[in-house]
């Protein structure tokens, strides 16, 4: 439906036109950029954006910071791919080559924890944080290819550790929390983005709320920010249950949305590929994730939690 070229087109244009008129540089410290809290890779493009695109816009210096795999309990390289899919979305939004070797890669220990961290070449403002959590599923009970384990669990204290999929790092809650807390006090981000920190957290077979990666990453982000008094501009966006409200995104946004989250569905062989094909899924019952079956009705809303 929409045309690659032309929104490649227009990013370029919308770039250009803010290098000419105001000779932006890059940010030179990291306090006046935004740091975004979400569950999966998907996440930030679905919830966050178009606000993720007017930081690009104007060369923020922006960090995501990842919770989980997004695996669905798929084992193999499922998980690589759909981070492969996020950092081709970034670069599509910054201008930049998509290709394997776009982003550079390296391991920093953070609390004692081994933490993958990527990097825009040429674009030294944008990078990504990969925990590499376990997917919760939806109601938070976790898959079998993982034990079970969840932020869910963690976060309610039915399990006592959660250990990331690679083996790269084990966390308690108050571990992660710490690691969390020295993020945000390193990043100094004046804007601190998070998912829905205030819808309920599901219970065993519930489906009606929010995934449980939302919910509980956001709370873990939340408590952290008013346990240590970290200052900042503090916004959370909906979830799965925006679907539910008007359409609050058109024009040009909206296709900058569309085509750069087709970029990332390319390398998720469970998103529907293009946007009439994500307007059928919405109403056919295939797949037991709002991520998964309504990312027609995300892509034309953004909605603020208060």
């Amino acid at each position: 439906m929409f045309i690659l070229s032309s929104t490649r087109a227009i990013l370029f244009l919308l770039f250009v036109a803010v290098a000419i008129a105001g000779h932006i540089k890059k940010p030179a410290k990291s306090f006046i950029g935004s740091i975004y809290f979400s569950a999966h890779p998907a996440d930030s493009l679905l919830f966050q954006n178009p606000d993720l695109f007017h930081d690009f816009y104007v060369f923020k210096c922006i960090t995501v910071v990842v919770f989980t795999s997004a695996d669905r309990g798929i084992t193999g390289n499922f998980s690589n791919s759909l981070e492969r899919g996020l950092e081709d979305a970034y670069s599509y939004m910054a201008g930049r080559p998509m290709s394997e070797t776009a982003w550079s890669e390296t391991r920093v220990k953070l609390n004692g924890k081994a933490v993958l961290i990527r990097s825009l070449r040429e674009t030294s403002n944008v990078q990504i944080l990969y925990l590499r959590l376990p997917d919760g599923a939806t109601d938070g009970e976790g898959y079998a290819a993982n034990n079970k384990e969840s932020l869910k669990k963690l976060y309610r204290k039915k399990i006592r550790t959660v250990t990331a999929i690679d083996g790269s790092a084990t966390y308690t809650l108050d571990t992660l929390k710490g690691l969390i807390a020295t993020v945000l006090k390193q990043r100094k981000a004046r804007d601190i983005r998070v998912l829905d920190f205030k819808t309920p957290v599901p219970e065993q077979n519930e489906m009606t709320y929010d995934h449980t990666d939302h919910s509980v990453s956001a709370r873990i982000v939340v408590e952290v920010l008013k346990r240590d008094k970290i200052k900042g501009n503090l916004t959370g966006y909906a979830g799965s249950f925006m679907r539910k409200l008007d359409p609050t995104i058109n024009g040009t946004e909206f296709t900058i949305k569309v085509d750069t989250f087709f970029q990332y569905a390319s390398h998720d062989k469970h998103m529907c590929q293009d946007y009439v094909k994500c307007l059928e899924k919405s109403t056919a019952n295939v797949f037991p994730d709002d991520d998964v079956k309504y990312v027609s009705k995300f892509l034309d809303r953004e909605y603020y939690v208060h």
